[in-house]
């Protein structure tokens, strides 16, 4: 575990002080808290890790402001062009972390008086908020293992099996799916899909793809794209997937029905997505590996400004000691969040992350996601494109369901329209 910081002892050691020569306090003087800011958009995650966090460190207060994820990063640059105040903690999204690097407003966490040992971390994460140059500006707030999640009677139904594991063996490879997707439909009279979204489909196979997006001044969209799209313009060819736009209420009602079988599942889905829109599901859900392998899907780190004064600075990481480092704080992410932090020490512990849950007939996701399924990522490189690559694939996967008619080559041609529209640094080529 890593210890303390000096300064945090110093002020444990006064308040124990002052309530040994005074009369009992309801609050702590003013100048005796330090106060520091974060600015966030996910509720989830911080609300319950700040809360229970003061509550045991009454010396710091965390101010919150919340910011819409689209908005955000515009928010910061916008804050660094004007020269105004940043927060002392920001939340960087993977998928702009290679633009957060380039920020330059960040404490670097392996030196003091951090020590942060990036070592300590799954090996598959450690670097994705490491700079070139080993610079560490940020701490993941949870591994992001993703799998296939499905619906246990329609399983049964179509495939004889609700075992995860027979299931994986059935859908070895991508062309398994077009093959048991067709027989899901004739036996069905084509009310029953595969999959809800091609939305969905897609983000899983582009992140489960290990492909660079970016090599030097090269941005191979064609390379990155073109299975994604192959298979999704198969998919919906051969009415394997759904029209549902991903993230839609219409799209999250299909969790509770009955006309869907397999959904794309990161780890904090299984809160947000599947728990929330099908209440009484509670047995029917199963978690299988894919056939392209565990992929990691989503995920922020944790970073500390440098511009904050050193007592913030010094508090922060009294925060992100507590958060990462420390059985209270790992457990309160686990337990209010379904958060599992990336520190390798505290799976060493089997009762962790394992542990049957109920929602999925006993099966023990936790060893599942964050065993087999985590041992099995390999991320490829960040790109400060990433996001903009992201957001195009999410529109190419709507134009794919929208016209059937256009094929994966006239896709793939939009495509690389949208990238030259959006991506227009100079000596950039796009691939």
């Amino acid at each position: 575990m890593k210890a303390k910081k000096v300064l945090s002892l110093a002020l444990a050691a006064a308040t124990a002080m002052t309530t040994l020569v005074a009369a009992p306090a309801t609050a702590m003087a003013e100048e005796d808290v330090t106060t520091i800011t974060y600015w966030g958009w996910d509720t989830n995650w911080y609300e319950p890790m700040f809360a229970a966090f003061e509550e045991t460190h009454p010396n710091i207060k965390i101010e919150v402001t919340n910011v819409a994820y689209s908005d955000y990063f515009t928010k910061i640059q916008q804050a660094i062009a004007s020269g105004s105040e940043l927060p002392t903690m920001v939340q960087q999204s993977c998928t702009l972390i290679e633009n957060y690097k380039q920020l330059g407003i960040f404490e670097d966490l392996v030196q003091e008086p951090y020590n942060v040992n990036p070592d300590d971390f799954f090996d598959f994460i450690k670097g994705r908020p490491m700079t070139e140059d080993g610079k560490l500006i940020g701490i993941e707030q949870s591994v992001s293992p993703s799998a296939i999640a499905y619906k246990r009677d329609l399983a049964k139904e179509y495939f004889g099996t609700d075992d995860p594991a027979k299931l994986a063996e059935i859908f070895k490879t991508t062309d398994d799916y077009i093959k048991y997707g067709k027989e899901v439909q004739e036996k069905s009279n084509g009310e029953t899909y595969l999959f809800h979204s091609a939305g969905a489909v897609g983000e899983w196979l582009y992140f489960a793809d290990q492909t660079n997006l970016q090599d030097g001044n090269v941005v191979n969209f064609t390379e990155k794209m073109t299975p994604v799209v192959n298979l999704l313009c198969e998919m919906r060819d051969n009415k394997v997937v759904d029209t549902y736009e991903n993230g839609t209420p219409q799209a999250n009602a299909t969790y509770s029905d009955e006309n869907h079988i397999f959904y794309p599942c990161p780890n904090w889905a299984i809160t947000y997505y599947i728990k929330a829109n099908d209440p009484d599901g509670a047995g029917n859900w199963g978690l299988m590996m894919p056939a392209t392998g565990g992929y990691s899907c989503g995920g922020c780190s944790v970073g500390i400004t440098s511009a904050s004064t050193d007592e913030q600075k010094a508090a922060a990481n009294e925060f992100l000691q507590w958060a990462f480092f420390t059985k209270e704080g790992v457990d309160t992410a686990k337990e209010k969040v379904e958060y599992y932090v990336p520190t390798k020490e505290f799976y060493e512990d089997p009762s962790y992350a394992s542990g049957a849950d109920d929602f999925f007939a006993g099966q023990d996701i936790g060893s599942f996601l964050y065993g087999d399924v985590a041992q099995s990522i390999v991320l490829p490189n960040t790109s400060v494109y990433d996001q903009t690559v992201i957001d195009i694939r999410d529109l190419l996967s709507n134009a794919i369901m929208s016209d059937p008619d256009m094929t994966a080559e006239q896709i793939i041609e939009k495509g690389l329209e949208e990238c030259a529209n959006r991506i227009t640094d100079e000596g950039i080529e796009i691939k």
